[in-house]
């Protein structure tokens, strides 16, 4: 699909609107012109009265004298001209007409108080006149005539005339479009180098981005929501070349100890199966614990944990406890768990019962003596459930409590396990909202989770997302987990 040009949308309606100025303005000097010609019209009618009103003279015996200009005797005499006359008396009787009229002009009074009369058109055709009245000195009304050669020529004769002067604006219209295609340029210079800046962006440069400066505040919530997918999209590259360099440096030296237990197998004729086995399980284990953590590290944010349904966190614990029981009493170790009824918190049930699970073999590999674990809502008066997990040893090194959960990281090199249970740990309780902390000084971790129960409503449901064995719980649960 094609799409459009900015500049474009932007130039298109500017050229309209200026057009529409430029047609307004013309429409406005066409009327102005129009005013002009009616009073144009006018006043030279009343103009031609008032120069021969002011050749009259009176005589001594009382008769008037006509005493005109040579270039009015000449147009009032003139058989084909566009100039007449007649004069009345004071009673209203003709005593004189142009030679180019076969008879008086209609007689037309002027109202008292008034200098003219209205003026009338009379006549059709080449004879259509135009006649005004005034009075003269003694008491007598002139009315002078002009051929009537139409008010619309008039003012279309001075509207041409104007039209020509207007042509001059013709430079002045293309200047005008050329600065408002450089202003268009120029306001969409900042979108340009926002492209610019996007398109950089790339595997050789993943912290790109495009800068804000410059653009309008119209464009700027546009950018900031690229910029924000190009930071999750940077943090998921980053996500997977982290997996893979730490896939490529757990799995080299398990590797390299099978490479070398069968070279050893081929040279001696003889295969220690157990050993084979035992790396095998450990290169299975590791890839299993990978590939999870990849998994976790995919799951939605924490802006989605009120999409998640509610989950009975003490059956989770209870179900993660039961399976790891067998190889607790293997190794002579107790588990004691501590856990109410029903505790209810948001999330995906199948990751919350790896967390658990990931916690108890931490305990199980690294700790000694009793393990416990408990659940008990936080003391500080936050919204927020606490997992308890505690052994007997002495915990982590001060200073190494965040160190112990990255990736691989193990106390003891010979230690089993890959070090990635507690990366696990943190990862599921920070995609539910929480986080994971070691206390200092002891062998025990404390989870954070916000608590389901501090919501308005709270139920549980069956979710793909929490496994099969998220059950829903019956009234009681719901009940004991709204009241806290």
């Amino acid at each position: 699909m094609r799409g459009y040009s900015l500049r474009w949308r932007l130039l298109g309606p500017m050229v309209v609107l200026f057009g529409l100025g430029v047609a307004v303005s013309l429409l406005a000097y066409r009327g102005e012109v129009s005013r002009l010609g009616g009073d144009l019209w006018n006043g030279t009618l009343q103009e031609q009265a008032q120069e021969f009103v002011s050749g009259l003279n009176s005589r001594a015996d009382g008769s008037t004298q006509i005493d005109l200009p040579p270039s009015w005797r000449s147009a009032y005499s003139d058989p084909s001209g566009d100039f007449s006359y007649t004069l009345f008396d004071a009673a209203g009787r003709p005593v004189a007409r142009s030679s180019n009229l076969n008879g008086p002009l209609p007689f037309s009074p002027v109202a008292i108080g008034q200098a003219f009369s209205p003026i009338h058109i009379i006549g059709v055709g080449r004879d259509r006149l135009a006649i005004v009245a005034t009075r003269t000195p003694n008491g007598g009304v002139v009315v002078v005539a002009r051929r009537d050669v139409g008010r619309e020529k008039l003012v279309d004769s001075l509207f041409q005339e104007g039209y020509e002067q207007l042509l001059l604006l013709v430079p002045f219209c293309a200047l005008a479009l050329v600065l408002m295609w450089a202003i268009t340029w120029w306001s969409l210079r900042p979108v340009t180098r926002a492209s610019r800046e996007a398109a950089d962006v790339g595997p050789a440069n993943p912290t790109g981005r495009i800068s804000e400066r410059g653009l309008p505040r119209e464009v700027r919530p546009l950018v900031a929501a690229v910029n924000g997918a190009l930071d999750r999209l940077a943090e998921a590259y980053a996500a997977e070349r982290r997996i893979t360099a730490d896939a490529a440096h757990a799995l080299r030296t398990p590797l390299a100890v099978l490479s070398l237990r069968l070279q050893r197998a081929r040279h001696r004729g003889t295969v220690d199966w157990p050993a084979v086995e035992n790396e095998l399980a450990e290169i299975t284990a590791m890839v299993a614990q990978l590939l999870d953590l990849a998994r976790k590290e995919s799951q939605p944010r924490q802006g989605d944990i009120a999409t998640l349904p509610v989950v009975n966190l003490s059956r989770v614990v209870r179900e993660a406890a039961a399976k790891i029981v067998p190889l607790v009493e293997r190794h002579g170790r107790e588990l004691e768990i501590d856990v109410p009824e029903t505790v209810a918190v948001r999330g995906r049930a199948d990751d919350l019962r790896d967390l658990v699970r990931n916690l108890l073999e931490n305990a199980l590999w690294h700790g000694r003596g009793t393990i416990r674990v408990g659940l008990r809502r936080a003391d500080s008066g936050r919204a927020d459930v606490m997992i308890d997990v505690i052994d007997e040893g002495e915990g982590v090194p001060a200073g190494m409590e965040e160190e112990a959960f990255g990736r691989f990281h193990k106390l003891h090199a010979d230690s089993p396990g890959a070090g990635l249970g507690l990366a696990i740990v943190r990862q599921v309780a920070r995609s539910h909202g929480g986080d994971a902390r070691f206390v200092p000084g002891a062998g025990h971790v404390v989870v954070s989770l916000p608590d389901a129960a501090a919501e308005p409503t709270v139920g549980f449901r069956s979710s793909a997302a929490g496994g099969a064995d998220a059950a829903p719980l019956d009234d009681s649960d719901v009940s004991a987990a709204q009241q806290g």
